[in-house]
């Protein structure tokens, strides 16, 4: 892949990026929750956690997960606290997490009011016409949690790529390796740590 000339996102100050350890699991489980997010696949492993420096509050994360044996990974469960949004914090998440995907093809699914977001990331929708691309287990993932959405927010579910090709593909200084995130290691922590 090609790096951008476009500055990468810059984290809120006070704000390091971390990698996800056991100790997280009953917080990502409950905020996901909270959010009316899909819960399973919730290994804290293989998150990049967004804490305060100084009290470690969480104030956001994600993750990067293998979508089967295809080589196709699934960019999921991004969750950024209320009263951290509009700060650039949800935009330098998905920045690491697009630089722990590596050249795989990366995939997501979100509700229709999140959909710009990930537009300004890089992503793309998918068209329905082009569903027999998508791996199976995250079309199967999007058919299902269609009726779910609606039934829980009342919006419509997009499943996204990220288009490889632009020339706007997000990329972040201070960001989390997978096998960074994998080993825990401190190190990999970011800017600020």
């Amino acid at each position: 892949m090609r790096a951008s000339a476009v500055a990468p996102p810059q984290l809120p100050p006070g704000v390091r990026l971390r990698p996800g350890r056991p100790l997280d699991a009953p917080l990502l489980y409950k905020a996901v929750l909270r959010e009316k997010m899909n819960p399973l696949g919730l290994k804290p492993e293989r998150f990049t956690v967004a804490e305060r420096e100084g009290s470690g509050a969480v104030v956001g994360f994600g993750q990067v997960r293998p979508l089967g044996g295809g080589g196709s990974l699934e960019l999921a469960s991004l969750v950024v606290e209320e009263a951290e949004r509009g700060n650039g914090l949800g935009t330098a998440l998905i920045s690491s997490l697009v630089q722990q995907a590596g050249g795989a093809p990366l995939y997501l699914i979100t509700i229709g009011s999140r959909v710009q977001l990930y537009k300004r990331c890089g992503f793309e929708e998918v068209a329905t016409s082009q569903f027999g691309t998508v791996p199976l287990p995250l079309l199967l993932e999007a058919v299902a949690g269609t009726v779910v959405a609606w039934l829980a927010v009342r919006q419509r579910l997009a499943l996204l790529r990220l288009a490889r090709e632009s020339s706007r593909e997000p990329v972040g200084s201070g960001a989390v390796t997978a096998q960074q995130a994998a080993a825990g290691s401190d190190a990999a922590a970011g800017p600020g740590a």
